[in-house]
């Protein structure tokens, strides 16, 4: 155990995935991170078989060795996660070991009119595996096998017909079987989907394959992420369509060129998020760390805490006094969001139940605990949580403050006496963060709430 244990803390702080192994080489389970290091190092806790199951317990008990693989994101984790299960089955897992996993776009080009459909990355595998061919191993999956393109993985039925609804109203396809197709043929006309202009139609005839091919070229350069060199095509088209006074023809790729432009724009602005929060991993030496907590309810019932949590770059060791360096400097890291069903307090009484959630919360050792705990309330919640803290004896490890819309409603009042343990941030920045963390946790507590509510009313 207690190599297990050093194995652990040698783990990065980086998103992966971990595994279990007995002294055999069998892998017991496999887990997926945000940061590898404190997700494993919770298997440890003494009350491991409470919050997770004693199966857990047991496979800890078992395990002589750990794994890990390295992803770019705990997205990119959670696809790996997902094949090691559907691979290896590991008797621990029980999630993830049916058939179901990621969705996937296929084409099938070796038709006249290719159709454009949704396939498992699963019934890929198998096909892979019948061909001797290699397993997917990145997170973009591009794969051609007999003619037909598969492009993704999506993590949901949800999002993989988002990104259809959104290209189909660009490059309109068809996702019928041969014998829909040849049904309509016979009828002579198309189904609800040309009339609502989603198909051209190429049943009907209302397409060239030429045209259609054409369509379905540019589809697949969107799936593949060539969408400044799709862009420079449209153009080139809309420009020669104009030039030939084919103005119904270059009024389509007008409108095609600015839902490309559109979606370019989301896309980089979304690449430019990511590379920024890439940039600035957070640093425990630097960086300031704050939970806020929250309580919602309706007259006691279906009671719930919520803990949301914010970052300050350089909130030790750099100045920040304005609004706009906390603009620039404050982020929140939701991969720390976590939600509590108050248990054990009746009425309404938010101060109990602010205490039940700080109990909890400081129990959970293997959870880092924070540079500062925010509260949202005033005098009477600060109190109630500073007897927590001492009760852990969290004095000086943990700054505690509060934080209450003002009399005026137009500024908040802060509350408690550690502030000043962060001298780097004057009262004005610390207005903003306080304001932008009670905000955060409010929404998340009440989200949470109406959820609960909703399916006490309606029975899910």
């Amino acid at each position: 155990m207690e190599s297990l244990r050093e194995q652990a803390a040698a783990l990065p702080l980086h998103p992966g995935v971990y595994i279990f192994k007995n002294a055999k080489g069998d892998i017991l389970y496999v887990g997926k991170a945000n940061q590898l290091r404190e997700r494993v190092r919770s298997y440890f806790a003494p009350d491991i078989a409470i919050t997770r199951n004693p199966g857990i317990e047991q496979m800890v008990r078992e395990s002589i060795t750990l794994e890990h693989h390295l992803a770019d994101s705990e997205p990119e984790a959670l696809l790996l996660e997902a094949r090691l299960i559907r691979r290896h089955k590991p008797r621990y897992n029980i999630a993830l070991r049916d058939d179901k996993s990621f969705l996937l776009i296929k084409i099938t080009m070796n038709e006249e009119f290719p159709s454009v459909g949704i396939a498992r990355e699963k019934d890929l595998e198998e096909l892979l595996a019948k061909k001797n061919r290699p397993q997917p191993t990145t997170n973009a999956i591009r794969q051609k096998i007999d003619h037909v393109e598969y492009y993704g993985p999506f993590p949901s039925a949800y999002s993989v017909r988002g990104v259809l609804k959104t290209v189909r109203q660009i490059w309109p396809f068809r996702d019928c079987s041969t014998q829909k197709y040849n049904q309509f043929a016979a009828l002579g006309h198309g189904c609800i989907f040309a009339s609502l202009h989603l198909c051209n139609a190429p049943c009907v005839h209302k397409v060239t394959p030429e045209d259609y091919r054409k369509n379905i070229d540019q589809l697949r350069k969107f799936l593949r992420g060539e969408q400044s060199s799709l862009i420079h095509e449209v153009e080139t088209q809309m420009e020669a369509a104009a030039n030939n006074e084919l103005f119904e023809a270059a009024t389509i790729l007008r409108n095609r060129l600015y839902s490309l432009k559109r979606f370019q724009y989301v896309v980089d602005t979304f690449r430019t998020a990511r590379t920024k929060s890439e940039l600035t991993p957070y640093n425990p030496a630097e960086d300031l760390r704050i939970e806020c907590y929250d309580i919602s309810n309706n007259q006691g019932a279906h009671a719930v805490g919520s803990l949301i949590c914010g970052i300050v770059t350089g909130g030790k060791t750099q100045p920040l006094t304005s609004a706009d360096d906390v603009k620039k400097r404050f982020r929140f890291d939701k991969t720390r969001y976590r939600k509590f069903k108050i248990q054990t307090v009746g009425g309404i009484s938010d101060t109990e139940m602010l205490q039940e959630v700080l109990r909890r919360r400081f129990r959970r050792t293997q959870w880092a605990f924070p540079d500062m705990v925010l509260l949202d309330g005033g005098k009477g919640q600060l109190n109630a949580v500073e007897q927590v803290r001492r009760e852990r004896e969290l004095q000086d490890k943990v700054a505690l403050g509060s934080v209450a819309k003002g009399p005026t409603r137009k500024r908040t009042d802060l509350y408690g006496e550690d502030w000043d343990k962060f001298p780097m941030i004057s009262r004005d920045a610390w207005h903003r963060i306080s304001e932008n963390l009670r905000e955060e946790a409010h929404r998340f507590a009440i989200s949470y709430y109406r959820n609960l509510h909703r399916k006490a009313v309606l029975g899910r």
